[in-house]
């Protein structure tokens, strides 16, 4: 089914509907929905990703089973 469709079907669906509870999620879920979400990050959040993608492209990356190591002990409690 291509996105055309599938927007005709939700709309029929909410139309049909008397359904309040669902309504308030649909209202929700568009009242939530951003196109830029990056720019609603904290700054913190994003001087941490800017971090850590800076590590990575120098090549300061510990690989996973390493890391894993170094946390079983926690991760077993």
């Amino acid at each position: 089914m291509n996105i055309a469709n599938t927007k005709l079907k939700l709309a029929r669906e909410l139309l049909d509907t008397d359904d309040v509870e669902v309504i308030n999620h649909i209202k929700a879920v568009f009242a939530t929905q951003t196109d830029n979400w990056w720019e609603d990050l904290p700054p913190q959040v994003k001087a941490s990703v800017r971090k850590g993608l800076k590590q990575s492209t120098s090549g300061k990356l510990i690989p996973h089973a390493e890391v894993m190591k170094h946390f079983n002990k926690w991760l077993r409690k």
